[in-house]
């Protein structure tokens, strides 16, 4: 089986799902992040992929949640174990964050940055954590960074480019999955950069829903494109 290199997640509809199922909002975030756990585990113990993306938050959405909703999300960390840094450790992979940090609470930075530390190894392997991350706002930062770098732009080049970027030292996403099938065919803007040439694959599952079984249903679908296009070959 042909398994992407990198795999990035967009989840969607907590908010629907926890409705439609008499759960609160913050009930439907903690499913959904067990759920992301289970796929974690998944990814690094059962397949060959190399990078897993999942976009926990983007820059959109934290400026229209409601202050108690993006309160929690702020705190969540709080409520959760350590089952994720387990899986990480046990299996060689680094926990990488991505997105602006400036807009989130510094306690959850400090959380975000400690994973990073501990979970650090030599390996290819990454797990990367979109938390308040846009794609336009990374370009934003990058220009500012480079400019107070003394950075020449006018001998600027696509690998300069490339290599300033959040994810300079992964690969390419091959595979995105979003859920929300029949109101969000679209990248919304997600790492653009590394997108060019995925294969996209919607579901019609709403993020709470979206587990293993569904994830082998994207990936046995990668495998059969895989196949079809001359990418590989």
């Amino acid at each position: 089986m042909i398994y992407p290199k990198h795999v990035a997640i967009i989840p969607d509809w907590n908010r629907t799902w926890a409705k439609l199922n008499n759960q609160t909002i913050p009930e439907a975030y903690m499913i959904s992040y067990e759920r992301g756990v289970e796929l974690v585990n998944y990814t690094f113990t059962q397949t060959d992929i190399k990078v897993f993306t999942l976009r926990w938050l983007s820059t959109e959405n934290a400026n229209k949640r409601p202050k108690e909703e993006f309160d929690f999300l702020m705190n969540m960390y709080k409520l959760i174990d350590d089952d994720l840094d387990a899986i990480l450790i046990k299996n060689q992979v680094n926990f990488k964050r991505i997105g602006n940090p400036s807009w989130i609470t510094s306690d959850f930075k400090e959380y975000l940055d400690n994973k990073v530390v501990k979970t650090k190894c030599d390996s290819d392997k990454y797990f990367v954590f979109g938390v308040n991350y846009w794609w336009r706002d990374e370009i934003i930062r990058w220009i500012q960074k480079l400019n107070q770098d003394g950075f020449d732009f006018s001998k600027i080049t696509e690998q300069d480019f490339g290599q300033s970027l959040e994810l300079s030292n992964v690969h390419q996403i091959e595979l995105i999955i979003r859920t929300k099938w029949d109101q969000a065919q679209r990248t919304s803007w997600f790492m653009s950069w590394r997108v060019w040439y995925a294969e996209l694959y919607f579901t019609n599952k709403k993020c709470p829903e979206f587990w293993v079984q569904d994830f082998q249903e994207a990936l046995k679908r990668f495998d059969k494109m895989a196949h079809l296009r001359n990418y590989w070959k």
